[in-house]
């Protein structure tokens, strides 16, 4: 099953940790962090025109209210599922990523170096070219950035078992050692992808992904995701 989830997904569409207020608006976002392009905030949802992507089941995403933050609350039900949302970012301007995300709960048998235990607590995906249609998925570069299990190293950079060269994770957070924390990182998108496929992106970004699954593993797993955000040049 996880080769359809890594397909549509494909198809659809220096860590810190300081944490910061979630921006209300692209122009909060400025006026917090320099000339910055809001990519999601948990209050505004509803108006971002996102895609509830079901593959196994259908993983719980609602609103939430967490420590007085609004998120979105994803709990695994055996589930693999995500949200989906189109968005242009030319990388070549806009170079580094912030986002404020929360697990409480990390399925510990998860491994995504493994096809039978590829779970993830918390990802965000970044698809690097025009993903086509849900109806004719092509697949683009596409670098996923994970809360995982204690199995992998953070700072690791993993080839997706089932699309092998085309789904690359840098593991961001992993194991429970911080679960519960509200945590805001931050990440060079250009390096991090270098890292991932050799070489610099040929394409900006066209679609932003979010995704928590426990289909494999069936244990329980939790995650909050705030608000994220790219900065860009003037």
């Amino acid at each position: 099953m996880k080769q359809v989830c890594a397909s549509l997904l494909a198809g659809a569409l220096v860590v810190g940790c300081a944490t910061a207020p979630a921006p209300r608006s692209e122009n909060d976002a400025v006026a917090a962090g320099g000339n910055a392009v809001l990519l999601f905030a948990a209050r505004d949802t509803i108006q971002d025109e996102w895609q509830h992507l079901r593959l196994v089941g259908a993983t719980e995403f609602k609103m939430a209210a967490m420590d007085e933050r609004i998120a979105i609350r994803a709990v695994g039900r055996e589930s693999a599922s995500g949200l989906i949302r189109r968005i242009r970012i030319d990388t070549d301007r806009c170079r580094t990523i912030e986002w404020s995300w929360n697990v409480t709960k990390v399925q510990p048998d998860a491994d995504i170096r493994e096809k039978a235990r590829e779970d993830v607590a918390a990802s965000l995906f970044l698809l690097f070219g025009d993903p086509g249609f849900l109806t004719d998925p092509q697949p683009v570069p596409t670098l996923r950035y994970v809360w995982a299990s204690a199995h992998v190293a953070e700072n690791a950079v993993i080839d997706n078992p089932y699309m092998p060269g085309v789904v690359r994770s840098v593991v961001v957070r992993s194991g429970a050692r911080r679960a519960g924390e509200w945590i805001t990182e931050r990440r060079d998108i250009g390096a991090d992808f270098e890292a991932a496929f050799g070489h610099r992106p040929a394409d900006g970004i066209h679609a932003v992904a979010l995704f928590t699954d426990n289909d494999q593993t069936g244990q329980p797993v939790e995650a909050y995701y705030e608000w994220a955000r790219v900065l860009c040049a003037t």
